[in-house]
């Protein structure tokens, strides 16, 4: 079992162009910052085979997380927990965690009496944890299937921000405990990417060791510009902080150094 994250998007609206989605970059940085390992994110129709295909899909690779955005609402294409409910084979209840966090929250907005819409909202596969939504409306589910936790959060990106900072990322950085990360962005000015990429290249073959997950990537930032900018990201983790952390200084200083061996400015 890896402790490998997915972030499933779900929604016609993401794919025809309508929506801009933003939440998958959201989480990805969130997790990055934890030293979590995001292997894949995928975006979706509101389909139930296509829902039941990629969950199925994604417990197959067995990863720790698997985290989807959208389709928790009230509306005719809200199907996102039946749709991973029936993959799982699992039955259904209306969770009555959930019918309370949908009545005050409803209650809140001066709505006394559910209609058959929103009490779909409560409608769960059995054994769900269900996560409290003081944002919007829909609650959040978190679903257990093997060793892989499922968590549904709303597509919204003011409720999906609020449950995953107060609810979720401390689940996640609690499984990733001994794990030490560092990273750094190296501003500069005066080089190319062409310049520099030689020198990066044999530090990463120096450096690629299973026991550490070495990463760098620049980033042109005026690539047409008689004065070239370019971002450097530099980052790593491991299980020893010790060692991180003298690797991580190591491998700066010397991009450091070649950085002002080819005149260039760090900004």
């Amino acid at each position: 079992m890896s402790k490998d994250i997915e972030i499933i998007c779900i929604g016609n609206e993401i794919l025809n162009g309508t929506t801009i989605e933003k939440n998958s970059s959201w989480l990805a940085t969130r997790i990055r910052r934890i030293g979590g390992n995001v292997s894949r994110i995928t975006i979706i129709r509101d389909e139930f085979k296509e829902i039941e295909f990629t969950i199925k899909e994604a417990l197959n690779r067995r990863p720790r997380w698997i985290l989807t955005s959208g389709g928790l609402g009230p509306t005719y294409d809200d199907i996102t927990i039946e749709s991973i409910g029936k993959a799982l084979n699992r039955k259904f209840i209306y969770d009555p965690i959930a019918l309370a966090i949908l009545k005050r929250n409803y209650f809140n907005r001066g709505i006394k009496k559910l209609n058959k819409y929103q009490l779909k909202m409560s409608l769960v596969p059995e054994n769900s944890q269900i996560i409290d939504n003081i944002v919007g409306t829909a609650p959040s589910v978190l679903i257990r299937h093997s060793e892989t936790e499922i968590i549904c959060l709303p597509g919204v990106p003011i409720e999906l921000r609020h449950i995953f900072k107060e609810n979720i990322l401390k689940m996640i950085i609690a499984d990733h405990k001994g794990i030490f990360f560092k990273e750094q962005f190296l501003k500069t000015i005066k080089i190319r990417e062409s310049q520099i990429a030689k020198f990066l290249e044999t530090v990463i073959e120096k450096y690629d060791e299973k026991e550490y997950d070495f990463y760098i990537k620049t980033h042109a930032k005026s690539p047409t510009s008689r004065v070239p900018k370019i971002n450097i990201y530099v980052s790593i983790k491991g299980f020893d902080e010790k060692t991180v952390n003298m690797k991580f200084e190591n491998i700066i200083n010397k991009i450091k150094k070649e950085i002002y061996r080819l005149e260039g400015e760090i900004l």
